[in-house]
């Protein structure tokens, strides 16, 4: 027989032994005991399900080990049943919108937390240096919410409406007297200022009034009296046809 046979003979052999020798402990844990010897193929994921366990459960009975196994390894095998621990993760009950120039020191301080509470509910955050604007984070349950920022803004401005001056013309006072400008378009109103002759004034076109006794008044504008008067009414012409002001302003 040449040599390149016999190599295939034992590389047949060789597969047929462990092959038989995985099955056979497999077959041989149903109803596992309190021990195990690991045989050649075996895994841990293979010798917890041939065992009725959870991989977690044997890794739990046998402190020190991983994943990996290797033939002739013994592992202690957990009795009944393996229910895992009940881990109580803090709950949180709201989530916040990280802004810039936040950090999670200064999250937790402006809630009343601790840095440490915030991490619990945030196990994706591995390093709490590292956090971004628009990230989403978990927040306590219980935790308090400031109220939002009181702002102080100044008063508006009043800015007042544009003076048409199409409504506006000027008068020149022209009775050498001078005139009385009243607080209504009429003699019975009090006196709020006076005019010597040829004074200059604005006044309104459009505020022409008579009076009871038919003569012809316009609200006239000046600088502030004393009493805090900046108009008034000045009589133009008399129920005569006189005029005072120049030019003659008629209705």
């Amino acid at each position: 027989m040449s040599v390149k046979r016999i190599i295939q003979l034992f590389v047949v052999i060789a597969i047929l032994v462990t092959s038989f020798a995985s099955t056979g402990g497999a077959l041989a844990w149903s109803g596992c005991p309190g021990q195990v010897v690991v045989q050649w193929g075996d895994t841990m994921s293979s010798i917890a399900a041939a065992c009725g366990t959870t991989v977690d459960a044997i890794l739990a009975a046998n402190p020190g080990i991983d994943w990996w196994v290797y033939a002739g390894q013994v592992l202690n095998i957990p009795a009944g049943a393996y229910t895992p621990p009940v881990v109580n993760y803090p709950t949180y009950g709201s989530t916040y919108v990280v802004q810039w120039g936040d950090t999670l020191g200064k999250i937790a301080a402006s809630r009343g937390l601790r840095l440490s509470d915030i991490l619990a509910v945030n196990p994706q955050i591995w390093n709490p240096s590292l956090i971004y604007p628009g990230q989403v984070i978990n927040l306590p349950a219980g935790a308090s919410v400031p109220p939002p920022p009181v702002i102080n803004y100044p008063p508006p401005t009043y800015y007042p409406p544009p003076v048409d001056y199409s409504q506006y013309s000027t008068l020149t006072i022209s009775y050498k007297n001078g005139m009385i400008v009243r607080s209504g378009p009429g003699n019975e109103y009090k006196m709020i200022n006076s005019a010597l002759y040829k004074t200059k004034w604005q006044y309104g076109i459009y505020t022409r009034s008579f009076d009871a006794k038919g003569q012809l008044w316009v609200q006239v504008y000046f600088s502030q009296t004393p009493q805090g008067h900046s108009s008034g009414w000045l009589l133009v012409r008399d129920r005569l046809g006189n005029y005072f002001t120049n030019p003659q302003i008629d209705p």
